[in-house]
């Protein structure tokens, strides 16, 4: 039974991966887009290392900011979920309440469906782009450290980091049943979460009392833990409680979401018999 319940889930993640793939347009934005922010970012902290006097800055050298910037860049666009847009576009279509009748748990849908999508995201744009990326910091700039089994341990802290965006974007979702300024609200997210992640600077960067209060959210383990893993900045003991924070913040999360989803559903009316 439970097999069966699975294999049905699984559709929704296979439907997520085909369709990600069948919009290649959308791909290649994504890609250039990654790459694109990438490169500006480089250039910006390019300037500030030619007038810094000082050869590091918050730990990085030049080499390890510019593998930064290519890594989040990739993480940013990899984890990036639809889950929000997706309840937003089912309520604002009328299409909730068929989706609520159907015999399948909406969110558990909602969830594989991103995991196809964060699946061809990383195989068309992440692997390409990190691959050409850590090529050109390794032997133009004469980067060093990374590991192939960091690179292995960044795979799965982004698989992490894709299921807590998706349960952040299910909980601000549930406003789609309440307010119409939905495109705001996403707009907002994404840059507070991007910034508090460390996907516009290291963390390393603010001040310490705003480290210290973002040690106790799941924000750091949104882009800087995946990136910080991907250059060996973490180690063993570190990367396993920053991994148990990631799962305990994934399953808090989501708990809040729950509740608020069955407060959110009651203003749901469907028409017909």
């Amino acid at each position: 039974m439970r097999k069966n319940r699975l294999k049905k889930y699984l559709v929704f993640m296979r439907s997520g991966f085909q369709t990600a793939i069948a919009y290649r347009g959308m791909l290649v934005l994504w890609f250039v887009g990654a790459m694109v922010s990438a490169v500006l970012m480089g250039l910006v902290w390019w300037a500030i290392y030619s007038f810094s006097p000082e050869s590091t800055i918050a730990g990085y050298a030049f080499p390890q900011m510019l593998m930064y910037v290519i890594v989040s860049a990739v993480v940013g666009e990899v984890t990036y979920t639809g889950t929000m847009g997706s309840i937003t576009d089912d309520v604002r279509a009328g299409l909730i309440g068929m989706r609520l009748m159907k015999p399948i748990n909406y969110r558990v849908q909602l969830a594989f469906t991103a995991m196809g999508e964060f699946l061809s995201r990383l195989i068309i744009i992440g692997i390409p782009v990190l691959a050409v990326g850590t090529l050109t910091v390794v032997f133009g700039f004469g980067l060093t450290g990374i590991k192939w089994y960091n690179i292995l341990l960044f795979l799965f802290a982004c698989v992490l980091s894709s299921l807590a965006f998706d349960a952040i974007d299910f909980l601000f979702g549930q406003l789609a049943f309440r307010t119409q300024a939905m495109f705001g609200v996403s707009t907002m997210s994404n840059i507070i979460t991007s910034f508090l992640a460390g996907g516009i600077v290291p963390i390393s960067l603010f001040p310490a009392w705003a480290q210290t209060a973002l040690s106790y959210t799941p924000f750091p383990t949104l882009v800087s833990l995946p990136v910080r893993i991907f250059l060996g900045q973490v180690g063993w003991t570190e990367m396993l409680i920053a991994f148990a924070v990631s799962i305990a913040w994934i399953v808090g999360i989501n708990l809040i979401a729950h509740f608020a989803y069955k407060s959110s559903v009651k203003h749901v009316v469907v028409f017909g018999g």
